[in-house]
């Protein structure tokens, strides 16, 4: 017996298409159609009026003398469908794509950065703001001017079946930290669907007891029952000899405290002040601010973490190790995805020398800022 489909009660989204030579914008078309660009030995030249226009309110093109300004493919393309400008011809097109396989890619791109009405100006374009390495475009604020303010964040693309590299990344985002602006990062599928993400660094802090403020009868009620360990396959079984005292570690059980084996690990070395694995590092630096780390295999990741207990509030915060973490951007905007589905923050750890640093890497829009 054939089963029938349920009636949808949704309607698709629209997907925007884009085609050569066809306006896209809400805005009627000048009276006096605008001329065609002319090659340019470096790009497509614009003539005035229109060129004024196009550099002074939509921060476009590079200025030539009093020639106009050169527009790029990319921007020749945006000014196609969003200026009324008509494309220089009919094979246009086909021939800037072979000169350049990215260009559809990066127009589209530029495309969407601008649709929440930021003005995002291409790095090629920019010389009197200093840009990060690997950018592909400064981002300001709506109705601010690139010519009296600073930019607001640093716009780098990737394809979603590139490899990750995540101390690139790392890397890229601290030197844009340092130049007081945010990370967007803009990622393309072969569809030519973008989504958009924000790159910034966070200092996870709990409010849970660290090892360091137990008082010395705390800390003899932790050693005893220590003492009493018995080990199992997933950790160990402490049975309870009075109120434990540090609830950031175990998870109380059958009348006892269940202890990951990481946790173990940990507790051994803080009573017996012994030194720490390289891998209880991070761990130790987690649980020292104050935070609960429980398992977060339901959800992909390393931990799931914890800022109060667990009985009283949800983990503001997925965790991923740089070992562990998705290897190509397709896999990350899973990862992704699916923490922001439960309404959690995904973050990867990453190591900088003897210290941790933790990248939060979250959706965006444009026209969020």
């Amino acid at each position: 017996m054939a089963m029938a489909r349920h009636a949808r009660k949704f309607t698709p989204r629209q997907r925007t298409k884009r085609p050569l030579g066809v306006s896209i914008t809400s805005n009627a078309a000048p009276k006096i159609p605008h001329d065609k660009p002319q090659q340019h030995e470096s790009g497509w030249l614009i003539s005035p009026p229109l060129s004024a226009r196009l550099f002074q309110k939509s921060g476009l093109g590079i200025v030539s003398g009093n020639d106009g300004i050169i527009l790029s493919p990319m921007e020749v393309l945006f000014c196609n469908w969003h200026r009324h400008l008509p494309l220089p011809s009919s094979e246009w097109f086909e021939s800037e794509i072979q000169k350049d396989s990215n260009l559809l890619a990066k127009a589209v791109i530029f495309d969407t950065a601008r649709s929440g009405g930021e003005l995002v100006i291409p790095c090629s374009n920019i010389s009197n703001y200093q840009t990060s390495k690997s950018a592909f475009a400064l981002k300001w604020k709506r109705n601010q001017s690139q010519f009296k303010s600073e930019p607001m964040s640093h716009v780098r693309w990737f394809w979603t079946f590139e490899t990750l590299d995540w101390n690139e990344i790392y890397n890229w985002a601290e030197e844009v930290e340092t130049l007081n602006c945010k990370c967007d990062i803009f990622i393309i599928d072969e569809e030519m669907e973008v989504t958009m993400y924000r790159v910034s660094f966070v200092e996870p802090e709990g409010s849970q007891k660290t090892w360091s403020q137990l008082n010395d009868e705390e800390r003899d009620i932790v050693s005893n029952m220590w003492d009493c360990k018995i080990k199992t396959e997933s950790g160990f079984f402490m049975p309870l000899g009075g109120k434990w005292p540090l609830n950031s570690v175990g998870v109380e059980h059958l009348s006892g405290i269940n202890l990951r084996t990481e946790e173990g690990v940990w507790l051994d070395a803080m009573i017996n002040e012994l030194d720490l694995p390289n891998s209880s590092l991070l761990y130790d630096n987690l649980i020292n601010r104050g935070l609960i780390l429980r398992p977060g295999f339901k959800f992909g990741s390393r931990w799931r973490i914890y800022d109060d207990e667990v009985s009283k509030s949800h983990a503001p915060w997925l965790l991923q190790t740089e070992d562990e973490v998705a290897k190509t951007w397709e896999s990350a905007c899973l990862s992704i995805r699916l923490a922001e589905g439960v309404h959690k923050k995904w973050v990867c750890a990453i190591q900088n020398e003897s210290s941790w640093r933790f990248m939060q890497v979250e959706r965006w829009s444009p026209g969020k800022d």
